[in-house]
């Protein structure tokens, strides 16, 4: 038999099967009940197969609870593995306490110090560390973006966790159809980065002890460019805010003199002053702007060197807020009501003829002054128009109107003293006006004076007000 072809070539095949039988005996790990692994090496033209040592990858940690009389074992996956061995320290050396088990967690009955090997046809890892005790129960604290969640497509966004009785978490970042695992760098607390190239999700997957997990999800938005910005149109008339790039909340416009000011939908308020030089048209500089925690629905309003404004969260909470005009300092806001607040701040201050106004303070039917707040619902708050503490009396309109409050209610002084006409409130309902009573001070003042007796219940009722007479529009 010939061992050479045509051209100098060995017979592969059986020289590779000579140095099986050759070097088998020499590094088998049949002895240990394993097979021997080989890789296939060229030696010139020959391709030979020498004996390796393979092994699954260790496993990074082992956690144990004690349970009673047991202890509870968890520990991270090996990918290569196909089934693991539990060892106990008895005192002088590691022995094996359970010789197979496919999970990746086991009750064992006994305590002690554990490792855990990983383990497949050819052989077993090297020993885990020592066990790590975890305390507590299985709970995923938050799942958390660090600064906004919606970010510029190509850029970064960093992902935080914090979490409890975990021994083991993944991540899995899904994005564009693709989804990616992640091992978690810390089962307590920890953060990672990823590239944002378009809408994403970040689901975190926790492990404890006896097979519990737990899983949340955050989704991460991409900024887009404003799909109404990009139907705007240049008039022949002038547009000083054409080119800011704002999407304005048409009905938050407000000009006083120089003083402009509106909302947009990304819940932020601006204050724009008019500027005009010789010879040239008027324009319009940004003095500041204000970042809310919600939204402003209707026209802010201006008094005494401060502006007022109502503002409703996304969980539909209002509240009123006052800022100084000049800075925008010394920013101020009620407490959130669980009402939407949609219309503007109606501000009532017994400006006009001081003698009416003394006469009227000693029969307790002044007017009572401070910001009015007209919430959705029809209730009506009434706030102290320095520091915006509410009074404690409220009022309704709930009996008299059929649709939500969503227009502000035009405050009607009759500064010209017209004969059997009083100060009121317009207040617009479907195709009807309601010509509401202003309540006096004494309602207020005598409410306030009954804290220390009235219930707690009392004082949360809302009492009525008047309505003087209904007109169609």
């Amino acid at each position: 038999m010939k061992f050479f072809f045509q051209g100098g070539k060995k017979l592969s095949p059986l020289c590779a099967l000579i140095s099986m039988c050759i070097l088998y005996p020499l590094c088998s790990n049949a002895s240990e009940g394993f097979e021997q692994a080989y890789k296939p090496v060229m030696v010139g033209n020959v391709r030979i197969f020498k004996p390796i040592k393979l092994r699954p990858d260790t496993v990074v940690k082992l956690s144990s609870q004690v349970d009673g009389e047991y202890t509870n074992l968890a520990w991270t996956p090996s990918r290569q593995a196909k089934y693991y061995q539990i060892l106990k320290f008895d005192g002088q050396t590691w022995q094996v306490v359970v010789p197979s088990t496919t999970a990746s967690y086991y009750r064992y009955h006994g305590t002690g110090s554990f490792r855990v090997v990983a383990c497949h046809r050819y052989g077993c890892s090297s020993d885990s560390p020592d066990n790590t005790k975890v305390e507590g129960g299985l709970a995923i604290k938050a799942l958390y973006t660090e600064g906004d969640s919606a970010v510029m497509a190509g850029s970064t966004i960093r992902v935080g966790w914090q979490l409890s009785g975990a021994t083991n978490a993944v991540i899995h970042y899904s994005q564009n159809g693709v989804s990616n695992a992640f091992q978690a760098s810390s089962f307590t607390k920890g953060t990672r980065t990823f590239y944002v190239h378009s809408n994403s999700s970040v689901t975190l997957t926790a492990y404890g002890f006896n097979g519990a997990s737990a899983s949340t999800s955050i989704n991460i938005a991409t900024l887009r460019e404003n799909p109404f910005l990009s139907k705007r149109i240049q008039s022949e008339y002038k547009q000083p805010l054409f080119d800011l790039n704002l999407d304005i909340i048409e009905r938050t416009i407000f000009q006083n003199e120089h003083h402009l000011f509106f909302s947009t939908h990304d819940g932020k308020l601006y204050f724009f002053r008019a500027h005009k030089e010789l010879d040239s048209p008027v324009s319009w500089h940004q003095e500041w702007s204000l970042t809310l925690d919600g939204v402003v629905n209707s026209a802010p309003t201006i008094t005494e060197h401060y502006l007022y404004f109502n503002e409703t969260n996304s969980n539909n909470q209002g509240r009123i807020c006052q800022v100084r005009l000049s800075d925008k300092q010394l920013l101020k806001c009620s407490v959130y009501e669980d009402d939407a607040l949609l219309t503007s701040p109606v501000i009532v201050n017994n400006d006009g003829d001081y003698s009416a106004k003394f006469m009227d303070s000693l029969s307790g039917e002044q007017k009572a002054a401070g910001v009015y707040a007209f919430y959705q619902s029809g209730k009506v708050k009434i706030f102290d128009q320095q520091g915006l503490a509410p009074q404690p009396q409220s009022f309704t309109l709930t009996e008299h109107i059929e649709q939500p409050v969503i227009n502000t209610p035009t405050l009607f002084l009759n500064k010209k003293n017209i004969q059997g006409l009083s100060e009121l409130f317009l207040v617009k309902d479907q195709d009807q006006v309601l010509g509401v009573a202003i309540p006096t001070s004494g309602s207020v003042q005598q409410q306030s004076r009954s804290v220390g007796v009235l219930s707690l219940s009392a004082l949360s009722e809302s009492k009525p007000m008047t309505v003087l007479w209904r007109g169609a529009l």
